[in-house]
């Protein structure tokens, strides 16, 4: 393109300015999450309340009257065997294979060992419910859970009611917050966060979903938030 530079406009010579040129903008990819960093986190997660829970049962145990000993033995032998099964869960993700299907248990025998966790959350169960039979690692797991983030991040009472209707187990954890962006998120997330935060309610979901069950957050009027699992019974 040839421009007379005596004449001030250069358009009067028929040439074209070049446009604006495309600007390609590159975003960094988001790397998937390694799947053996995810197994040691979720693990990380799902022991810290159990061991924190027979650490205190540990200390009790040495101040405690002889009729309640056997109470107190027979509640950390339950989280023992709490950990003992997350961790062989965690062995069967990392070595791509099932173990056999653990024994039902009724939800009467999983709630003190559960509630051993989060002792400042109240319950109320019916008869049915707790004579459903549940998985027992599962719904320790669900429930420790969804009462731990209760009690951490909502104000007020937390309280932990389960009933049968139309024949399902229905839980809900009930406290006096209110849904959030966070909370929608972590519901809607289809994979693993990446950090702590929404993890244990990612462990949730996929406990719930391999259960046949349901999880969802129901805002209460006038305040308040209900998370209710609803789970077929476990035949084991």
């Amino acid at each position: 393109m040839v421009i007379d530079d005596g004449h001030s406009d250069p358009l009067a010579h028929g040439a074209r300015l070049p446009g604006p040129e495309r600007v390609m903008r590159l975003t960094p990819r988001r790397r998937a999450a390694d799947p053996g960093l995810v197994l040691a986190r979720s693990i990380c997660h799902e022991l810290r309340p159990p061991m924190a829970t027979l650490a205190a049962l540990l200390r009790a145990l040495e101040e405690a009257p002889e009729p309640r000993r056997s109470e107190i033995t027979k509640l950390a032998a339950e989280h023992v065997a709490y950990a003992g099964a997350v961790l062989s869960q965690a062995a069967e993700t990392a070595y791509g294979f099932r173990a056999d299907a653990m024994p039902a248990e009724t939800l009467r025998r999983v709630l003190p060992s559960t509630l051993a966790t989060t002792p400042d959350v109240s319950t109320s169960a019916s008869r049915a419910a707790l004579r459903w039979p549940v998985h027992p690692a599962h719904t320790r797991q669900i429930l420790t859970n969804l009462a731990g983030n209760a009690v951490r991040h909502a104000p007020g009472p937390v309280r932990l009611s389960a009933a049968v209707r139309a024949r399902r187990l229905r839980l809900a954890v009930v406290d006096q917050g209110g849904p959030t962006p966070a909370l929608h998120t972590a519901l809607r997330r289809r994979t693993p966060p990446p950090d702590d935060r929404g993890l244990g309610l990612w462990v949730v979901r996929q406990l719930v979903g391999s259960l046949g069950g349901t999880l969802r957050a129901r805002q209460l009027t006038p305040t308040g938030l209900a998370m209710e699992v609803v789970l077929p019974r476990y035949t084991g």
